[in-house]
């Protein structure tokens, strides 16, 4: 059975429909003994519905165009295709924000990842992380990870670890710290069955990124530091993941 904390953790989850079957059943089974926890998560879904009727509620930037295009002459083309241009933007700004900046799905694993390592381990965004050992190797437990202080190189340790999600999925997150340098690692099921490729380091935004990938388990490494020094960890967690 699960407790408070792990239904505050799988909440984004569970509301978005992105959380696992079996996970799921148990924060359903959860929230139909906790009181405080269904009220809420009830808070929650209102909260979600009156954005998702805000969003419902955008201009259409297309019957918006239609509209000035019908009242403007030629000669103010140019003007009004600025004022389209910045209508757009708005617009896009506006969905972006209610959709937590989720980017399309062909870089969504990289984008997730490099997202969550900015707001949750860079700018220290308030989440609900594990510090203790033993709830850590808890979680670790479902991936059926042993020892998970081993995918670092020397002179990093352990620091905290949650439940997330990435691309769409529920992944582990766990932040390792060198004093100066914190890396994050996202550790979920891996989907399909395509070969394997090789590791390789991507820069997204400000941050580098690895993908690990072994017959059942992805991992995505994301640092603010070096391509090196992400290679060099990503090394390391291939070892101790094959």
């Amino acid at each position: 059975m699960m407790n408070c904390r792990e239904i505050e953790e799988l909440a984004p989850l569970y509301l978005s429909g992105e959380i696992e079957e079996v996970e799921g059943a148990l924060v359903r089974a959860h929230l139909a003994q906790c009181w405080n926890c269904a009220l809420r998560m009830n808070q929650k879904i209102a909260l979600d519905a009156r954005l998702r009727e805000a969003a419902s509620q955008l201009p259409d930037a297309t019957a918006v165009a239609r509209s000035v295009r019908g009242h403007i002459g030629a000669e103010r083309a140019r003007r009004f295709l600025l004022m389209t241009a910045a209508a757009a933007v708005l617009i896009l700004a506006a969905t972006l924000s209610y959709r937590a900046l989720r980017p399309e799905p062909a870089g969504r694993l990289y984008a997730d990842a490099a997202l969550d390592h900015r707001l949750e381990v860079m700018e220290h965004q308030p989440r609900h992380w594990r510090s203790d050992p033993v709830e850590i190797e808890k979680l670790a437990a479902r991936y059926e990870l042993q020892n998970v202080g081993a995918l670092a190189p020397a002179g990093y340790r352990l620091e905290h670890a949650k439940m997330c999600g990435i691309d769409g999925k529920a992944a582990l997150h766990l932040v390792f710290t060198n004093g100066s340098q914190e890396v994050s690692v996202f550790v979920r099921l891996r989907s399909g069955t395509a070969k394997r490729s090789a590791v390789r380091t991507v820069k997204v935004g400000s941050e580098q990124l690895a993908e690990i990938q072994t017959d059942r388990l992805e991992a995505v490494i994301a640092t603010a530091g070096s391509s090196g020094e992400c290679l060099r960890f990503a090394r390391v967690a291939e070892g101790v993941l094959i």
